[in-house]
């Protein structure tokens, strides 16, 4: 993975049916919806029940089965919605119908403009619906912020709503910026999150039980970090955690139940010498050796499913899975077919129904996408639309 990126970063530098036949209520919702959406900043009225004529249980049950796409409209049909769309019960309620979907979103370079002339390239924030098989991009940020960093790095936060944009470049002044962007995303909602602390370029990022993690990567001054730092986005705050015993440029971060796991990257002085070493940090301790755990496998992605890590890397005998107590890895499968390379993967979904996604260079030289069950089923070519086919710098993956 590393060498594909730093392949990328040379060339950048030298250039709801179910719902609909129990309620019966499609057209008069639809209707609401469109009518306040139309006058989406007077913000809608305030009504004692969430669809008139139904108990709010009953409601709560139709409600919850609306595509996600239609999410945010309905933030602005009335209050009643608005809070119920951004609840626990709505969530909770989604999951018990069947009707969640799985969303995986994607920091990437958009297509080139047509003039050809090697511009400074458009980072986007892409999300895919593996659900639906929707691909968009997702817009509001921009308008308010600028456009997204180059090279920044997202993270789902692990409390089953946010997914945050940290870091990258700055795309006029090509410096590190210390941004942050929180997306609420059953909302479609953004806000401005507190600024990193520090500026740095190329970290690792992953997150967990609300908290969105950043360790290693560089300063301005090429230097290596060791430094690591949590950002929990309920309080809005960063704090520092301990330093990892190595420094880590570039290294890959994964989030698992047990803690945090940093592995891989290079130090100030072997720039792009990848090490096998690992290193996990949990909640209140200090950062605890994994050894020699990398695979020797080029361009393996490390990524959490169902609870463990997995390593992903193109070719026979791809997917392995970390076995802490054996110190060893165990096989699962081959790669996905056709790819060459791996660029990133991740795990989507919970226990019940995980299945991991891969963004990967094919034969041929363009970028795809594959998806396969957690149990071992066979792979799943996922169809990635021409103007989505940029090249990944992180994934990030929440169920809606």
């Amino acid at each position: 993975m590393g060498a594909v990126k730093r392949h990328e970063e040379d060339a950048f530098q030298a250039a709801t049916g179910r719902a609909r036949s129990r309620c019966g209520w499609k057209d008069k919702v639809q209707e609401r919806a469109m009518a306040v959406w139309a006058e989406e900043e007077g913000g809608g009225a305030e009504e004692e029940e969430l669809i008139p004529g139904l108990p709010d249980d009953l409601a709560m049950e139709c409600l919850a089965r609306v595509p996600s796409r239609s999410h945010r409209r309905m933030r602005h049909v009335c209050r009643g919605w608005r809070g119920a769309v951004g609840s626990a019960e709505f969530r909770r309620r989604r999951r018990a119908a069947g009707a969640a979907e799985d969303v995986v979103f994607l920091v990437q370079v958009a297509p080139a403009g047509s003039d050809g002339k090697g511009s400074t390239p458009e980072f986007v924030l892409a999300a895919a619906n593996l659900t639906t098989g929707e691909w968009r991009r997702v817009e509001g940020a921009a308008a308010a912020w600028g456009p997204v960093p180059l090279f920044a790095q997202c993270a789902a936060a692990g409390d089953g709503r946010h997914v945050a944009v940290t870091g990258g470049w700055d795309p006029v002044t090509l410096r590190p910026t210390t941004d942050v962007r929180v997306l609420d995303v059953p909302a479609g909602a953004w806000r401005r999150g507190c600024p990193m602390p520090d500026s740095r370029s190329f970290f690792g990022c992953a997150g967990r039980d609300g908290n969105v993690y950043v360790a290693g990567g560089h300063d301005e001054s090429k230097n290596a970090l060791r430094s690591a730092l949590a950002y929990d986005v309920a309080a809005d705050a960063w704090r520092a955690l301990p330093d990892m015993s190595e420094e880590r440029d570039e290294p890959q971060l994964v989030a698992t139940p047990c803690g945090v796991l940093a592995a891989s990257g290079y130090p100030t002085e072997a720039q792009g010498a990848f090490k096998k070493t690992a290193e996990c940090y949990v909640a209140g301790d200090a950062w605890a050796s994994e050894g020699d755990m990398v695979p020797g496998t080029a361009g393996a992605c490390l990524a959490s499913v169902r609870g463990k890590v997995w390593a992903v890397a193109a070719g026979k005998g791809g997917v392995r899975e970390w076995d802490g107590a054996a110190r060893a890895w165990r096989g699962v499968a081959d790669g996905p077919p056709g790819m060459t390379a791996c660029v990133e993967a991740v795990g989507v979904g919970d226990d019940g129904a995980a299945f991991v996604f891969v963004f990967g260079r094919a034969e041929g030289g363009k970028y795809a996408a594959w998806v396969m069950d957690a149990g071992g089923a066979a792979w799943r070519q996922v169809p990635v639309p021409p103007e989505f086919g940029g090249f990944v710098y992180s994934v990030a993956a929440a169920r809606v």
